[in-house]
């Protein structure tokens, strides 16, 4: 099934061929993303997606139930939530000092590459939080 989500070969070729992204280490901001540093990253969330998010793709279909004001999603979306928030993925690229991880966007969306390739529906409520956050 990961066939689903993106190619490692093709990210790594954009990533370091096309947009040079360890470049963006000569900037402060960015000075621990370094090459190496970017292809833990990717590996990291290519990993989570593979092993803990695609196989919420075909549970995900049995769809969020709502009563008496309670939603609640799939029991599965659970752990994997509890992993994703661990990983510190939902911050990737907010300020440090508001408790993100200051990640450049272009390494956040090669990682979201593979985490909205995995199961989409399960990235939307990530989505949202980040957005109402």
């Amino acid at each position: 099934m990961a066939q689903l989500i993106a190619d490692r070969r093709d990210v790594d070729f954009v990533l370091h061929e096309q947009l040079d992204v360890d470049k963006l280490s000569k900037d402060e901001r960015f000075a621990e993303f370094g090459k190496k540093t970017v292809d833990l990253i990717v590996s990291e969330a290519r990993n989570l997606a593979i092993k803990e998010i695609l196989p919420l793709q075909t549970i995900s279909d049995e769809g969020c139930t709502f009563n008496a004001g309670d939603v609640k999603v799939p029991d599965a979306f659970h752990s994997v939530y509890a992993a994703y928030n661990e990983g510190e993925w939902l911050g990737m690229t907010d300020d440090p000092e508001w408790g993100g991880q200051g990640m450049p966007h272009t390494v956040a969306m090669a990682a979201n590459e593979y985490f909205y390739g995995a199961c989409n529906s399960f990235m939307l409520y990530n989505m949202l939080t980040h957005g109402a956050a």
